[in-house]
């Protein structure tokens, strides 16, 4: 074999085992990048999944939290409409006892202007004095301002009476306008606060679904990656393969072209 030959073949072999080396060392570079970024996505997957399955937590308490909120406004708004029936209650309670109380005061007062009028007519008739001309209009008189008096005092009960009647209505009607505001006011936001938690179950439940979605496309593009670096590992086979090949030729064609050899 000539020098030139063995400088081919040993060039050959350099170069072969040059690529051989490079191949395998690219492709150890390859994997551990795939298994860095895999580490490296899975970490980032794990704290977004953490972050928002907090994020959600802290919603539905505070979605909870409301609808406690709004059961209370709507307990709150009974509870008063309930003080205000009863205020209403006692209002005409009282208007009834005053109408009583005028009664019995119209009573006596005519029980008082009975006893007048008797005293009167006994005093007439003992000084002798005829029951007519001015002892009947004098009689009549007396009779007449105890009328006055007794509708006088029915109608200062009445009017306060029917003032306390009124007053109670109108408590009805506004305590009850009151608990429909209060009541509608509170179905709504139990409403939204339900509305907030089912959001905030179905982000939880979100959250761990992108979690796995992360993990999968993490574990992928580490087998991406190794895909990669087996490709080169064997790019660097065949590069071996190739050299070796080269070196025989080399080798073949020095030994058919020597002085003897066997055609």
């Amino acid at each position: 074999m000539t020098a030139m030959a063995i400088t081919s073949v040993l060039a050959a072999a350099a170069s072969t085992g040059i690529a051989m080396y490079s191949a395998n060392e690219q492709s150890k570079s390859q994997s551990a990048i795939a298994e860095y970024n895999r580490m490296a996505n899975e970490q980032n997957a794990s704290w977004q999944r953490m972050a928002s399955e907090r994020a959600a937590q802290a919603e539905q308490f505070n979605s909870q939290m409301a609808m406690f909120s709004a059961q209370s406004q709507a307990d709150q708004a009974n509870m008063n409409n309930i003080l205000v029936q009863q205020q209403s209650a006692q209002l005409r309670n009282q208007a009834d006892a005053e109408d009583r109380q005028a009664r019995e005061q119209a009573d006596r007062i005519r029980q008082e202007k009975d006893r007048i009028l008797g005293l009167q007519r006994s005093q007439y008739a003992k000084s002798g004095v005829q029951m007519e001309g001015s002892p009947l209009a004098v009689l009549a008189d007396t009779a007449n301002i105890y009328e006055q008096q007794v509708a006088d005092t029915k109608l200062l009960a009445n009017l306060s009476s029917e003032k306390k009647r009124y007053e109670a209505g109108m408590n009805d009607l506004v305590g009850n306008f009151n608990l429909n505001q209060s009541l509608f006011e509170s179905a709504m936001n139990e409403k939204a606060a339900r509305l907030s938690l089912s959001d905030a179950q179905f982000a939880e439940k979100a959250a761990g679904a992108g979690y796995r979605i992360n993990m999968r496309q993490a574990a992928i593009e580490q087998m991406s990656g190794n895909a990669t670096a087996r490709a080169t590992a064997m790019g660097g086979y065949t590069a071996l393969a190739s050299g070796i090949g080269s070196a025989a030729n080399t080798g073949m064609t020095y030994y058919g072209t020597r002085p003897g050899a066997k055609p």
